[in-house]
């Protein structure tokens, strides 16, 4: 039990470590150990037999620990029945061991999907800066197509504000000719 307990210390530590808030080279770092040490047969065989020792435990405290659930407490008497007091400190171990078992595996599986989280992070965040410096040298090569943009944009406005001044001129002449006419065409009625 002192291993598995040990195992559950080292398990919090790593994740413990791993949430902290690091400097990205320091993560990178990190993560480049944590894969040579996945990645070296020794430690590979004996993290599967750690992990099958721990899952077989667990399945032997699941099995004693829901036999137990199924009986329900009975009340203590207060007699010499050794079997009563062997029975509640069975029942107590196999939930102490469930519990601290299910805590080994479910923090197994938060180091290994952390790892991951951490991979992709460090990936992207490598990206992140090459892109930057790819934008970065790219701004002085956009400054000149930006300058011929800009041209543009000011013959355009230059063009619209000619169509508008012809535009209104135009209005005012159409203006100045049917106002001319109706005048004229009232007039000849009434006479």
């Amino acid at each position: 039990m002192t291993l598995v307990f040990s195992l559950l210390t080292i398990e919090i530590g790593i994740v413990s470590f791993l949430l902290l808030p690091l400097p990205p080279k320091f993560q990178n770092f990190l993560l480049k150990k944590y894969n040579e040490l996945l990645n070296n047969s020794n430690f590979k065989i004996i993290l599967i037999f750690i992990d099958v020792l721990i899952s077989i435990m667990f399945v032997d405290s699941c099995k004693n620990g829901i036999e137990f659930f199924k009986n329900k407490d009975e009340i203590i008497e207060f007699t010499n029945n050794k079997n009563n007091w062997d029975l509640k400190s069975k029942k107590f171990y196999s939930q102490r061991n469930l519990y601290i078992l299910g805590a080994i595996l479910s923090l197994q599986v938060a180091v290994w999907f952390m790892s991951i989280l951490f991979k992709s992070i460090i990936k992207n965040k490598s990206l992140l800066v090459e892109l930057s410096k790819d934008n970065n040298s790219s701004s002085s090569s956009t400054s000149s197509s930006t300058v011929e943009l800009q041209d543009k944009i000011k013959k355009a406005e230059l063009d619209v504000s000619t169509l508008k001044k012809q535009y209104d001129s135009l209005y005012e002449q159409y203006e100045k000719k049917n106002s001319t006419p109706i005048e004229s065409n009232t007039v000849k009625k009434d006479k």
